[in-house]
């Protein structure tokens, strides 16, 4: 398996830490084992375009796909997913750490009741506070008094499980799971949402409820912990969807990207959201690339698609080239001058060319290495 096929995979966790981007776990058909090593920690440079490879250790999570992660500080915290382990599959409720320094994983043990075994959800942190919420799994033990739940019976496979719309806090500080107290009405139960938090507010946006894939979008305000009515309602743009991307690009602009839809498609629209005045603006793409269950990222001036399924739902087209292993990567301002020169370098300056001794020491080291990982 070579390194760019280690970004070959969906249903898994990228985020930037620093200036690197990482991706974790998630499942594959690259070339036959289904879910990715949990062990595994893939680094990808976007200035070098260099991937490598680390291995953690400790506690760490089984196998799995549709995992939330949410970084503070120096540490990844991920809960829920589905676990493909024969002997542990189905949806968790654990949640476990992984130091980026060290590499470290521990399962942590928090006090308080558990929150529901889910996959595909949302999650952010605010004041030192992991919050979670929707997804897909099992329903609630208790009857479910603070939240709802929506049993899928489209399929003998999924009976027992179906939708939510569960908001649970877990308290770094006192490591203990919370049951926030919102206003306002909650958003429908959903799975395979997609959202941010910008400041002191989250914005969530779509996901699937039974057969829809919806397009609404909704403000948790996290200083009053009130949800907003739904900010799509008069609008027919864009079109609902699950297993998207909503990124936040700058302090009050975002992009949508992909995704299903209702039908079943696999898309490639490309939508900018304006948080101040509630605006949406479709961005054609110089590319036909779709994607669904993929990640974003934005480091720096690059928005970075990770991974993902480029085939329709319905598609009997499965195997590991529905796959992509590149990145999609899309400017949101111009590159720097540093980054301009490297890259043309790159095209014209070759190993081992006199002309080299007319370059600084650490620009022909940045060469080589970008020049190498092309070159793989």
């Amino acid at each position: 398996m070579t390194m760019e096929s280690k970004l070959q995979r969906a249903g898994h966790i990228a985020f930037s830490y620093g200036d690197q981007l990482i991706v974790w776990a998630g499942y594959s058909l690259e070339p036959s084992v289904h879910y990715c090593d949990p062990q595994e920690i893939i680094f990808y440079d976007p200035f070098t375009c260099k991937v490598l490879v680390k291995q953690s250790t400790g506690q760490f999570p089984p196998s799995n796909s549709g995992t939330c992660g949410v970084v503070v500080g120096d540490y990844l915290y991920v809960y829920g997913g589905y676990f493909g382990d024969p002997d542990v599959e189905g949806s968790s409720n654990n949640i476990y750490q992984l130091n980026l320094q060290t590499y470290v994983w521990v399962k942590l043990e928090p006090e308080g009741n558990k929150p529901l075994h889910r996959d595909k959800l949302l999650g952010w942190e605010y004041d030192n506070k992991i919050y979670f919420f929707g997804g897909f799994g099992t329903p609630p033990m208790d009857g479910g008094q603070s939240h709802e739940f929506v049993h899928d019976r489209s399929h003998n496979w999924y009976m027992g499980r179906g939708w939510n719309n569960e908001l649970v806090a877990y308290d770094i500080r006192s490591n203990r799971w919370e049951r926030p107290e919102t206003k306002g009405s909650k958003p429908s139960p959903r799975a395979a949402l997609a959202g941010f938090q910008s400041q002191s507010r989250v914005y969530v946006f779509g996901g699937r409820l039974l057969e829809e894939r919806m397009n609404d979008l909704y403000i948790l305000d996290l200083k009053t912990m009130t949800w907003s009515d739904n900010l799509n309602a008069d609008k027919c743009l864009p079109r609902g969807r699950s297993w998207h991307s909503f990124t936040p690009v700058g302090s009050n602009k975002a992009i949508l990207y992909g995704g299903l839809s209702t039908e079943g498609e696999a898309l490639g629209d490309c939508w900018l959201y304006n948080m101040e005045n509630n605006i949406w603006t479709e961005k054609k793409l110089k590319t036909n690339d779709k994607r669904r269950w993929h990640q974003c990222v934005h480091i720096e001036n690059e928005l970075i698609i990770v991974g993902g399924i480029q085939t329709d739902i319905r598609s009997n087209h499965q195997d590991s080239s529905a796959f992509p292993h590149q990145l999609l990567i899309l400017l949101t301002s111009p590159k720097s001058l540093l980054r301009l020169c490297l890259e043309n370098c790159v095209n014209f300056v070759k190993k081992g060319d006199a002309m080299n001794g007319l370059l600084p020491k650490h620009l022909l080291q940045l060469l080589d290495i970008r020049r190498n990982a092309l070159l793989k």
